[in-house]
């Protein structure tokens, strides 16, 4: 959300936009805050790891709306940080790399690799000599737009601890169109093209270099994690009208249901934010505003608010197939603590970069704080698995589907799988309860080319929720040959009912 948006949320909270600068506390007995690197040896910093050495990584940025006067170095950098002492500070500060723009994430691999994300690129960077710099990089992916604003872009780097995957987050890209290829070397070896449907979050084999989309419906996924369960969370900002942040489990073919090609604002009705719309998966909970980072530690998993000044811990608890949650504050400051990041250490301590300042601006500021805590090693994740949906079953068939009806996020993956080009399957239309006809029919999303006599039968289904879902392709695609029907349907549908809001603005989105 925009800076403005914030301002007077920060007067009613009470938070200083100037003065003397309140030190942040951790507000759990269990834990201590440490400063561990101060303004005078890192500024804005964003994205941090714990490389194989055990070195703090952390991306600090000097191209993130750069003022005229700005004195920084013309690239981004990435510093290395040690305690040599073990006195909990950082007491030496090493280059490991220069170079990139809009530098948003960082994961280190534990053996001599690290995994960047820039807006528009991810590269590996390597240690081969071990020296501590890098000696090589190697580009993976592009994405190739015309959009240009630093944040919106590339996002959200998690690595598997058996190193075969690698899954970010692409934001809404203001709705520009883009293509995003991965590479082995030169060789191209998958394109994937998009625009105006908001973010989508990606796994990336790292084997056969090959790239897959699979969820979308998201602002700006900033943070992605994964347990060792093989499930995967996300957070995602907001748009401009929507009233708060989410924090969502992610599925292969989960559509969480914002499009930015039907407006900024996030209100239209073929835009849902906790799954409002047939077909769309709904959310946790609400986070704190600017949710920038989510990582699991123990049972729970923590988010990084910027805009609050504040670390959450989320309590899960099972529902359904869902989860719900309860949020308490562990770390509070004021209006110049802007939490962004996390990295777990290996004694269970957690550090996290603060961009310290309201302004998106560069500013010359920046810290990295370090949660220590007091009893035990702490909960540093002990694996970060694949998603266990993500691989298809054996065989598919309908009967697969008894016993799911009613789970949501299951029969989004189940119609994934069997809409890929390598599963595809013919699944009788007649056979499907409600629940299946609309995730089949949000499933061709990831079609490209798309089954009207289906959509027509579904135009014409008893089912509210069905027709529905046939609308949002309709509109998604602007297949112009179902005006008369939508008029149709419009005419005989309730007034102010949700089927005839969406049908009406469907048909304005036909008319453009």
């Amino acid at each position: 959300m925009k800076l403005q948006n914030f301002l007077p949320l920060f007067a009613i909270l009470g938070f200083p936009l100037s003065g003397f600068a309140e030190v942040p506390k951790s507000l759990d007995p269990n834990f201590k805050l440490e400063l561990f690197a101060d303004n005078s040896m890192i500024s804005t910093p964003i994205g941090c790891t714990i490389d194989q050495s055990g070195r703090l990584l952390v991306i600090e940025s000097h191209t993130h709306f750069r003022p005229d006067n700005y004195e920084g170095p013309e690239n981004d950098r990435i510093l290395a940080f040690s305690d040599k002492n073990n006195d909990g500070k950082a007491d030496k500060t090493d280059i490991y790399y220069e170079g990139g723009t809009h530098t948003m994430s960082i994961q280190a691999d534990g053996k001599g690799s690290t995994y960047v994300a820039t807006r528009a690129e991810i590269f590996r960077l390597d240690d081969k000599d071990g020296d501590g710099t890098v000696d090589s990089k190697e580009n993976l992916i592009k994405l190739k737009t015309p959009g240009k604003y630093p944040h919106n872009g590339l996002c959200g780097l998690v690595l598997t601890s058996d190193h075969s995957r690698l899954y970010f987050g692409l934001g809404e890209n203001l709705g520009k169109d883009y293509e995003i290829i991965s590479y082995l070397g030169a060789k191209e070896v998958t394109s994937l093209r998009g625009g105006g449907e908001g973010g989508n979050i990606y796994s990336y084999d790292l084997s056969d270099r090959s790239l897959s989309k699979i969820a979308t419906g998201f602002w700006n996924p900033f943070g992605i994690c994964l347990t060792k369960e093989g499930e995967m969370f996300a957070v995602d900002n907001d748009p401009d009208q929507r009233p708060t942040n989410r924090l969502l489990k992610i599925v292969p073919g989960g559509d969480y249901g914002y499009q930015f090609k039907y407006g900024r604002p996030g209100t239209n009705p073929l835009q849902a934010w906790d799954g409002e719309l047939p077909g769309t998966l709904p959310m946790i909970c609400g986070t704190g505003e600017a949710a920038c980072s989510v990582i699991p530690y123990g049972e729970h998993l923590w988010v990084s608010s910027w805009a609050l000044g504040q670390i959450e811990q989320y309590k899960l608890t099972k529902k359904g197939s869902n989860y719900s949650a309860t949020m308490k504050t562990i770390v509070k400051g004021d209006a110049n603590f802007r939490p962004v990041d996390f990295a777990h250490a290996e004694d269970g301590s957690v550090f996290f970069t603060d961009w310290v300042n309201a302004s998106y601006q560069l500013h010359g500021q920046g810290k990295v704080w370090k949660l220590i805590p007091l009893k035990g090693k702490g909960n540093k994740p002990e694996q970060q698995n694949p998603i266990a949906t993500e691989k298809s079953p054996v065989k598919l068939e309908a009967k697969s589907l008894k016993g799911m009806d009613d789970d949501l996020f299951k029969l989004a993956s189940f119609f994934w799988h069997t809409q890929r080009p390598i599963n595809k399957e013919k699944v009788e239309w007649e056979s499907l309860s409600e629940n299946s006809r609309v995730a089949l029919l949000t499933s061709t999303r990831w079609q490209e080319k798309k089954d009207t006599p289906q959509i027509s039968k579904a135009i014409n289904d008893p089912s509210k929720k069905v027709q529905i879902a046939a609308i949002r392709i309709i509109a998604d695609e602007n297949i112009k040959q179902f005006k008369e029907s939508l008029e149709k349907l419009l005419s005989s549908a309730e007034p102010n009912s949700q089927l005839s809001k969406v049908t009406e603005s469907a048909i304005k989105e036909l008319e453009k």
